[in-house]
């Protein structure tokens, strides 16, 4: 039987997509290794507060979804927590439906607890839900239950500003004009953890801020990439790549190549920031040992274990300007 949080699940699973140690993870959370092994081993079995959105934070994720373990994943959850909330609070499928302003048209409202297959519930009926459900039920709901049916988690930014990240994060990757959305993340050291948080239907969590969203033409990115998924807009900082890669240029990175295979330009975090390095196989090297090197020769050139390295993904393009 599993006696561990079901938030040990969901560290250790995207440890490995990121390729991270508990030792790592600790380290890139600026807390004790011990804090990290006691979660995974089952020692702390409710685990929360500061230190667990430390550690989600570096994750690219929210404490919250780490508390939801893999049911964040499953079919129909925010249909079930929906209705949940509602049956809390006492009211009835007709009687929310009334006060969202749908009339009788319960079955409108009705879609989001019967049919819904999505992780997030849109943004604009939590807005309205929020007034509606909070401190009702016993025990009372708190505002903060209403928002994470959107992915949304006061305190931990502007709530403003999560709200505005996660409605542009749920608009369609592919529309029917043929373009795909790729946002254009923030980041500068102030700007987020260890890791480009991909795309969620609830926004890009409380890692690095969404500065744009960019409609690119699926058929001219798939000339170049078979898979349009995962993919990312940074802006080079620094001048450590140049002259391939100079300060302000915007780069087109694939999240979801995390493996320094083959050798090429990568996205990594470095401890402090995101960073762009070319990073080279060392050869016959057991355990796997990276290379890593900065285009400008006024650079000195790193080596690590591979399992060292947080790897964000691969850069596949850049803007050039003639």
């Amino acid at each position: 039987m599993e006696t561990r949080s079901p938030a040990a699940a969901e560290i250790e699973r995207r440890m490995a997509l990121l390729n991270l140690n508990k030792k790592r993870l600790a380290e890139l959370a600026g807390l004790n290794e011990t804090y990290v092994h006691d979660i995974l081993r089952g020692k702390s079995r409710n685990p929360g507060g500061d230190r667990l959105e430390k550690v989600a934070a570096v994750l690219g994720c929210t404490a919250s979804d780490l508390l939801r373990g893999g049911a964040a994943g499953g079919s129909g959850t925010a249909a079930l927590r929906l209705k949940a909330l509602r049956e809390r609070a006492g009211y009835t499928v007709r009687g929310l439906a009334r006060d969202l302003g749908l009339g009788e048209k319960f079955s409108s409202y009705a879609f989001y607890e019967n049919k819904l297959k999505k992780d997030y519930i849109p943004v604009e009926l939590v807005r309205k839900l929020v007034p509606l459900l909070t401190d009702r039920g016993d025990p009372p709901i708190a505002a903060s239950e209403v928002w994470a049916l959107c992915g949304i988690v006061p305190g931990a930014t502007d709530l403003n500003e999560s709200i505005r990240r996660a409605e542009r994060a749920a608009m369609p990757m592919q529309a029917d004009d043929g373009a795909i959305t790729v946002h254009e993340y923030d980041i500068s050291p102030q700007a987020g953890a260890g890791a480009i948080v991909d795309h969620t239907a609830c926004g890009d969590g409380e890692g690095h801020p969404t500065l744009e969203s960019w409609r690119i033409p699926r058929d001219f990115i798939r000339n170049y990439l078979p898979d349009t998924a995962g993919l990312a807009i940074i802006r080079v900082a620094g001048n450590s790549m140049e002259p391939e890669f100079a300060a302000g240029d915007r780069v087109l990175v694939d999240t979801g190549h995390r493996v320094p295979s083959p050798d090429g330009v990568y996205v990594l975090w470095n401890g402090m920031g995101v960073v762009i390095k070319q990073l080279m196989l060392v050869p016959n090297s057991r355990p796997p040992r990276i290379r890593i090197i900065s285009v400008n020769p006024t650079y000195p050139v790193d080596e690590v274990d591979a399992s060292d390295l947080v790897i964000n993904g691969r850069v596949v393009g850049k803007w050039v300007w003639k």
